[in-house]
């Protein structure tokens, strides 16, 4: 049990953190991410909404 949890810390130890550069391009990612899902799901939401309210009119004449 003690080899692996030396193991496991020497692995940590060896693990690269990353730079200041790497952190702000991940979060500009991230932020672009999620501004291309918002808008998709607004505009799926729009357009299904739309589609859905013509054919319940349709169905109540």
């Amino acid at each position: 049990m003690m080899k692996f949890i030396y193991d496991s810390l020497e692995t940590v130890k060896k693990l690269k953190h990353p730079t200041k550069k790497d952190f702000i391009n991940l979060t500009i990612a991230i932020l672009v991410a999620i501004v291309v899902a918002g808008t998709y799901f607004i505009l799926a939401d729009t357009i299904f909404s739309g589609i859905y309210k013509r054919f319940y009119s349709m169905m109540m004449k």
